[in-house]
């Protein structure tokens, strides 16, 4: 898996942003992020629709607003 720190530069942080992500094959799921390591390329959001949390990699979430 290639190390983001030496890979590509930091994006922008997600942080309240309101993102659709993947909780599960097959379905989208809506969340707002709650933590972004934006070095590690890492976010952890709350979905809301159930209010679980989901971390997983900021390449797998599309910003909505």
């Amino acid at each position: 898996m290639p190390n983001r720190k030496e890979d590509s530069p930091p994006t922008a942080s997600l942080l309240r942003r309101r993102v659709s992500y993947p909780p599960e094959p097959q379905r989208q799921g809506e969340g707002v992020v709650c933590e972004h390591d934006v070095v590690a390329g890492m976010v952890v959001l709350m979905d809301v629709e159930d209010g679980s949390f989901w971390r997983g990699s900021d390449e797998h979430v599309e910003v909505i607003v």
